[in-house]
């Protein structure tokens, strides 16, 4: 053993009702692409979505036109390694484990913030405002 320390470094999402077509899923590294809960043909069960999560970067899931979404998130990496989720406006963060699955309710124009437990500044400046360009 190298005698790193534990990492979470990344999860799996779901969404798990209709208004997670309205969810996106936005990074300060990556482009935004929006959540959905997969195809409808393959039935009822909601779609696993596989994410990478960089030591120096956050992930936001926002909610848009009065949605309110409920998803899933399963933290994936190293055993002992640990995922927060901040809500913001419910002003509370939530640790998840990595083997740990936990759902989340957004309300209306609320956001998600995920990152990993021991985060590594960003090289440059975040703009997660609604109006920053992509």
């Amino acid at each position: 053993m190298s005698g790193a320390l534990p990492v979470c470094n990344g999860f799996r999402i779901r969404g798990l009702n209709a208004d997670c077509d309205r969810l996106a899923l936005q990074s300060n590294i990556e482009t935004t692409w929006p959540l959905g809960r997969g195809s409808k043909a393959r039935g009822p069960r909601p779609k696993w979505h596989d994410v990478a999560l960089g030591q120096s970067e956050l992930k936001v899931l926002r909610a848009y036109s009065g949605a309110s979404p409920t998803f899933e998130v399963w933290a994936q990496g190293e055993v002992g390694g640990t995922l927060l989720v901040e809500l913001t406006r419910q002003n509370r963060t939530r640790a998840v484990r990595v083997g740990q699955r936990m759902v989340f309710e957004l309300g209306p124009e609320e956001a998600a913030v995920l990152r990993v437990e021991r985060m590594m500044t960003p090289v440059g400046p975040l703009d997660l405002s609604p109006h920053a360009p992509m």
